[in-house]
């Protein structure tokens, strides 16, 4: 089934806590490449309008000239990693953030160890009555979504779909973070999976296993849904037409 779409990876060079030269960069694409990726989309960190989207864009095609002159079948697509904050929308509008491939698909992130901010549900309402469609990564690692599940609801029945770690799956990322991922497992509240990989090694190492439980939970072709299916029409900005969630406990 190789053919995979990443929706959620470090690997441009020397613009966050992804590989930190080009050579480095080059080890992460070999790496997904052997694993079955054929595209990515780069989402370096960006907080308040930083790094630039022209940087990100630059940064983007210098790598992509290198892998091509190298012979390395990867395609990368621009994104960012989107940290919230209250002037989200509005840097949107301004074309001072990215959304994955242009679409309107925001990968927003929230605070891991930090309170949730009081505007969260009243900022993801306003991205949805603008357009936007807000992916949360990693919501298992989120102290407050991992502490009131309830709060998964919410945020999602405002509009918001969520991104789990490969990694999360497979215990790879701690107990808590596994068993917050399973629980929306089984409520249907993982709606994509992406690497978050951030150098050549650990979390890649886990695509396999996790896909192959996903595949004794959720049954046959579930793995191939997460790993190309709705990745490829979220990079298209088509609807990703996602099952009705299971209330939480």
């Amino acid at each position: 089934m190789p053919g995979y779409i990443d929706l959620h990876n470090h690997i441009l060079p020397g613009i966050d806590d992804g590989p930190r030269t080009m050579s480095e960069a080059v080890l992460l694409a070999r790496a997904l490449v052997a694993v079955g990726y054929e595209t990515v989309v780069a989402t370096p960190h960006s907080c308040e309008g930083r790094p630039a989207p022209a940087l990100i864009l630059e940064r983007l095609q210098e790598l992509q000239e290198e892998l091509d002159r190298l012979e390395i079948p990867l395609k990368l697509l621009p994104g960012a990693e989107q940290h919230i904050e209250p002037e989200t929308l509005a840097r949107l509008q301004h074309k001072e953030m990215l959304t994955l491939n242009h679409t309107r698909y925001l990968l927003l992130e929230l605070p891991m160890l930090q309170p949730l901010p009081p505007y969260t549900e009243e900022l993801i309402f306003s991205l949805v009555n603008a357009g936007y469609r807000p992916v949360i990564p990693h919501p298992e690692r989120t102290r407050d979504l991992q502490k009131t599940l309830k709060l998964l609801d919410r945020l999602h029945l405002l509009g918001a779909s969520y991104q789990v770690t490969w990694g999360a799956l497979t215990g790879w990322l701690g107990l808590t973070v596994q068993k917050t991922a399973r629980v929306m497992l089984k409520a249907n509240l993982v709606h994509l999976l992406a690497t978050d990989a951030h150098n050549a090694a650990s979390r890649l190492l886990t695509v396999d296993k996790a896909a192959a439980y996903l595949e004794r939970k959720l049954g046959p072709h579930s793995a191939e849904l997460m790993l190309t299916t709705r990745p490829h029409r979220l990079i298209n900005n088509e609807s990703l037409d996602l099952p009705t969630p299971k209330i939480l406990p």
